[in-house]
């Protein structure tokens, strides 16, 4: 038999070729979606693990400091040093483009944290879904990634949970500042929030605060949104609570999915107010 002849016939088309192609495009066209939700669920996962543990080193410090609620300093009140963390805060340091150099990128801040060693662990303060950065050398945070480094934590402190100097502005007279964990009866502790994963166009101090302009049947209410969740959990994200228990919330305005601006400027909420008054309602309560 001639040689030649055998190799032709074992050889593809190029018909039999395209046909194999699309087979294997189709398949994958298929199965990517799948691994991506299959991704997505399993960052979900380690992120309220991470929220737990986190929130299990904040009751174990209550435990150990005479029932007295960690201090969570916003930008102005934290300090030059992580040494110099005396009180202290829960976790100094920032994480915006503000921020000294190289102190988004630096564990030591969060070492220096007063739940720290609780937890002995800095994988716990960031979220595996958070693909933010920072650069030294350009001295700029990166909400998206692409530059410098990954930043050692996406997550916050509910603002009114022991807030260093009062910083939650004059609305705390109608509305309960928790500086004891006995503050926490109203709402209780299953419906006060305490850690969040905050936007990484908005993160920057542990201090997310949330700020009531009314009450509506008893609940705070407000239009605007101070610091925003993130929303990188397919438009949602982790949040926990004062007894230890987390979830992953899905957000419905649109407002949190398009934001990418600084934070602390105030945003009007659009398309679903009521996800800011369900945060709202498990962020503080009437002082009366």
């Amino acid at each position: 038999m001639n040689p030649v002849k055998l190799m032709r016939k074992q050889a593809f088309t190029l018909i039999e070729l395209l046909v194999v192609i699309a087979i294997i495009a189709i398949l994958a066209a298929m199965l990517l979606p799948a691994l991506a939700r299959a991704k997505a669920r399993a960052q979900g996962i380690r992120c309220v693990s991470n929220m737990k543990q986190l929130t299990l080193g904040w009751i174990m410090y209550i435990g150990d400091n005479q029932n007295n609620l960690p201090l969570n300093g916003d930008e102005g009140d934290q300090p030059g040093t992580p040494a110099a963390n005396q009180d202290p805060q829960w976790c100094p340091g920032r994480m915006d483009s503000a921020a000294p150099s190289g102190e988004p990128t630096n564990t030591a801040w969060i070492a220096a944290g007063g739940i720290y060693p609780y937890l002995k662990s800095f994988d716990v303060y960031r979220c595996p879904a958070d693909v933010s950065t920072y650069s030294t050398a350009a001295g700029a945070a990166y909400a998206l990634g692409g530059r410098g480094d990954p930043r050692v934590r996406s997550m916050s402190m509910n603002g009114w949970m022991n807030p260093a100097d009062n910083d939650v502005n004059a609305d705390q007279t109608d509305f309960r500042v928790y500086r004891k964990d006995s503050d926490l009866t109203r709402p209780g502790a299953v419906n006060l929030w305490v850690f969040i994963d905050e936007n990484p166009w908005s993160i920057n101090d542990g201090f997310f605060l949330e700020l009531p302009s009314g009450t509506t049947a008893g609940l705070p209410t407000a239009t605007s949104w101070s610091d925003a969740p993130a929303t990188y959990h397919n438009r949602a994200c982790g949040i926990s609570f004062a007894d230890g228990h987390a979830i992953i919330r899905q957000w419905h305005d649109s407002a949190l999915w398009k934001f990418q601006g600084p934070n602390g400027q105030g945003f009007a909420a659009t398309g679903n107010a009521a996800d800011l008054d369900w945060l709202l309602s498990v962020t503080t309560a009437p002082s009366h």
